[in-house]
C-alpha cells in the first residue's frame, strides 16, 4: 500500500517527522488512515483538534526505516532537476519515475520531439494519450524538463528514440517494448542487465547496434499481443541477419497474468489469419502454444507482468 503514497503525502509524512506535528490533511491516504493510524498507531490527532495530527511512539523509527530513504530519493530528483518540491503536486509514484525519465533523457526526447498526444501515450503509456493535457501543471514540469515552451502542433517525427539504460558491465542486453523496465532500471542494473528501449518505431535505431554489444546475450521482452509479437518479430529478423541471437523472455504459462484483449486502454487486437499473421518460423514450441492460447482466448499478457530478470539468469 506504500504505493499509494503521491509526493503530496509522502511531504507530509516527512514534515510531521522533522516537526512532530502538521496542519496537514493526511488522513485523506488510506495508507496512511488504515496502517500507520489505525493499525500501528503511529500518528493520530491531537486531542481535542482534529485539524493537527501528531506522532505517537515509534513514528519516527517507522519512518526512517520505510518512508525516509523514499522521500529523499524523490526530494533529490526535484533538487537536481530545478522543478518546485511543492506539496500541493499530487505526483503518484509513476509520475514521478516518469519524470525522473524524462530528465535523464532530455535532450534525446527534445531533439526527437513529437505532438503532446504522441508524447503522452508513449511515456506516460500506463495513462493515456490525453494524459498531460488534463494536468497542466504535469504538462509544465515536462516542458520545464525539456526546456521548451511548448510540444509542436504536428509531428513529422518517426519516433525514432534512442533510449539506453548504461550498465557499468553489461552482460546482457534487454531489449524492451515499452519504457517502464528503463524508469526502474536498479535491479537490473545490479544483475549486470543493459536496457534498451525497443517500442515505437524503434527497431531501425535498434538495427544500428554496435558490434561491441552483439557479443553480448541479447533478450527482449514485450506484451503478449499482437503489437509486440510484432516488434519481436522485426527485432528477430533483423538479428539474425547479423548472425545473432535474440531469446524471447517467455512468462510460464500456468502462472502468468491473462488479460482480455479489450481491458483498460489495450488496443492491440490478434489479427483473423493464421496465427495472427505471425511467422511461425520466428518462435519456439512453447511460445507457439502460448500465443495460440493467448489468440483463441482473444487474451493478452502485459510486460510489466513479467519477470525478465529470473528468465535471463536462469
Amino acid at each position: 500500500m506504500r504505493e499509494t503514497l503521491d509526493w503530496q503525502y509522502l511531504k507530509g509524512l516527512y514534515k510531521l517527522y522533522k516537526e512532530q506535528s502538521v496542519r496537514n490533511k493526511l488522513m485523506n491516504n488510506a495508507y496512511i488512515k488504515n496502517v500507520l493510524s489505525q493499525r500501528k498507531r503511529l500518528i493520530d490527532y491531537k486531542s481535542g483538534n482534529k485539524d493537527i495530527i501528531v506522532t505517537k511512539s515509534g513514528f519516527n523509527e517507522f519512518f526512517e526505516k520505510e518512508l525516509l530513504q523514499q522521500y529523499q530519493y524523490y526530494a533529490k530528483f526535484f533538487n537536481e532537476s530545478g522543478i518546485e518540491a511543492s506539496g500541493l503536486k499530487r505526483y503518484d509514484r509513476y509520475d514521478l519515475h516518469t519524470l525522473m525519465f524524462i530528465f535523464k533523457n532530455s535532450e534525446e526526447l527534445r531533439n526527437n520531439l513529437t505532438t503532446a498526444r504522441i508524447f503522452s501515450s508513449n511515456v506516460f503509456k500506463l495513462k493515456d494519450s490525453k494524459y498531460l493535457e488534463s494536468r497542466p501543471g504535469l504538462m509544465n514540469d515536462v516542458l520545464f524538463l525539456l526546456k521548451v515552451k511548448e510540444f509542436p502542433a504536428n509531428s513529422s517525427k518517426e519516433n525514432q528514440w534512442r533510449f539506453v539504460v548504461d550498465c557499468p558491465n553489461p552482460q546482457y542486453i534487454l531489449l524492451c517494448e515499452n519504457l517502464d523496465f528503463l524508469k526502474a532500471w536498479w535491479e537490473f542494473s545490479a544483475n549486470n542487465i543493459e536496457l534498451w528501449y525497443a517500442g515505437g518505431n524503434n527497431t531501425p535505431v535498434i538495427e544500428r547496434i554496435s558490434e561491441r554489444y552483439l557479443n553480448l546475450q541479447l533478450f527482449y521482452v514485450g506484451d503478449w499481443d499482437y503489437h509486440g509479437m510484432d516488434i519481436y518479430s522485426r527485432v528477430k529478423r533483423s538479428f539474425i541477419q547479423k548472425g545473432r541471437e535474440v531469446n524471447l523472455v517467455t512468462p510460464d504459462a500456468d502462472t502468468a497474468t491473462y488479460k482480455p484483449i479489450d481491458s483498460g486502454k489495450h488496443n492491440s487486437t490478434w489479427k483473423s489469419k493464421e496465427f495472427s499473421g505471425l511467422d511461425y518460423g520466428l518462435f519456439l514450441p512453447e511460445q507457439i502454444n502460448l500465443i495460440k492460447k493467448l489468440i483463441d482466448n482473444n487474451q493478452w499478457i502485459e510486460e510489466q507482468t513479467i519477470d525478465p530478470i529470473s528468465f535471463i539468469l536462469q
